[in-house]
Formats: structure tokens, sequence, C-alpha cells
């Protein structure tokens, strides 16, 4: 009887042990391993025409930044992160010195992306193209624009630079951030075109 007893009291003692060592390692794993999060963030920008009076009143633009980002086991990767802006001026443009599509080729149009007043980052837009489509089949010269783009992204951990460059960043704009497009000249002497709040997309 008494070596029942003890074959009972081993078993009991193996399960409670085996159990013990089980809940500890689940408590030293945090219990739930596989919790994990997702945080994206999209925001855009009207670019409308700037100054007083503006150099350029039918110059119109758009900025716009998307970066999603994901945690698991306390460790944050960015799965996407990309700016683009298009900024489209009227071909000619006295006001911006360009007078035919050849100088609107060779025009420098950047973008200054600023909080607070603070600049945040300066990008150098790329010309993309004449579009002289005309919807209203009037010969109206005006409808002639000269495009200019700045595509930047995160791919594999480094920065792509799909068309200009920010300064060798992908910027990270905000709500409340303003974007401010300008004319650089031949002699440094920049001019203010366009700007936007950057809001929520929705």
């Amino acid at each position: 009887m008494q070596a029942v007893f003890r074959s009972l009291l081993v078993a009991a003692l193996c399960v409670a042990v085996s159990v013990f060592i089980t809940t500890s390692v689940s408590q030293a794993n945090g219990g739930h391993s596989g919790s994990h999060s997702k945080v994206k963030l999209e925001v855009e920008a009207e670019l409308e025409p700037f100054g007083t009076p503006p150099p350029e009143s039918d110059a119109e633009g758009e900025a716009r930044h998307k970066k999603e980002t994901r945690t698991k086991k306390g460790v944050t990767t960015i799965k996407k992160d990309e700016f683009k802006a298009t900024v489209k001026i009227p071909v000619p443009s006295p006001g911006l010195g360009i007078t035919d599509e050849t100088s609107a080729e060779k025009a420098d149009i950047r973008l200054v992306l600023s909080r607070s007043g603070a600049t945040l980052v300066e990008c150098r837009l790329q010309f993309d193209e004449i579009d002289d489509d005309d919807d209203d089949d009037d010969d109206d010269d005006d409808a002639v624009q000269a495009e200019f783009k700045v595509d930047v992204r995160l791919k594999k951990g480094s920065v792509q630079n799909e068309k200009g460059s920010c300064d060798g960043n992908v910027p990270d704009v905000q709500t409340g951030d303003v974007a401010t497009a300008t004319h650089v000249a031949g002699g440094g002497t920049r001019t203010d075109f366009l700007q936007g709040t950057f809001e929520p997309h929705h």
C-alpha cells in the first residue's frame, strides 16, 4: 500500500513541476508573443498661388506623404515611406522668367518643407513634361503647362530617388507642415509662387 502511495506522490510531484515550468516559460515570453500593431500616416497639401500679388496666378500643385509602420515584439519596422509632389507652371510665365518650353525645361523648381517656420528639407523637382493638352479646343496658349515632379521613397532600407531628390531623405512631413514652391534664378534669386498646408488625406 505504501508503494502505491509513493508512486502516486511521485506522479503528482512530476505534474506540479511540469505545470510550474510551463507557466514560467509563458510568463517569460510575455504571454502574448504574437502581438503587433500597425500605424498608417497619409497627409496631403494642395499648392495654391502665393504672394501679393502672386508671381504666377495660374500655377498649381500638390504634395503627399504616405508612411506605414508595423511594431511586433517591441520592434518597429517601416513598411512604406514615400513622398511625392507635382508642380504645374503655364508656359510662358513672365513672373517666373519662363519664356518658352526650352527655358521651362531648364527651370530650377524646388519645394521647401517647413514646420513652425523652420525648414525641414528642400526638394529639387525634376522637369517631367510639357503638357499641351487643351480640353476646350479653343487654341488657348495658356493651356500649355510645364510639369515638375519629385518622387522619393524608402526601399529595402535605402532612399530611392525616382524623380528629383529631397536632400537624400524621405521628408517626414506631418499635419500642419507647410510646402512652398519656389523658382531659383541663375543668380540664386528665389521667387516663391505656390504654398499649401498638409492635412490628413480623406
